[in-house]
């Protein structure tokens, strides 16, 4: 499934180099990032980062919201 969001220009930088730092794409890197907080949070274990923002360790700006929306229906 393809989404889309925005980000700030040097949020985009920092992620895709953590991205190309684990030899994955950027995409790749956020899906593995999601995955591994719903699957956390389904074993009853620390969830991890609440956030993309505090996944990447911005300590500023950890409050700001991101939200995914739940998927609804079938593709």
């Amino acid at each position: 499934m393809n989404i889309t969001i925005k980000i700030d220009d040097r949020l985009y930088r920092e992620a895709r180099q953590r991205a190309v730092d684990s030899g994955q794409s950027l995409s790749a890197w956020i899906a593995e990032l999601i995955d591994e907080a719903t699957q956390d949070g389904r074993r009853g274990e620390d969830p991890g980062p609440t956030s993309l923002l505090e996944a990447l360790g911005n300590d500023e700006l950890t409050d700001v919201p991101i939200e995914i929306p739940a998927l609804t229906g079938t593709p």
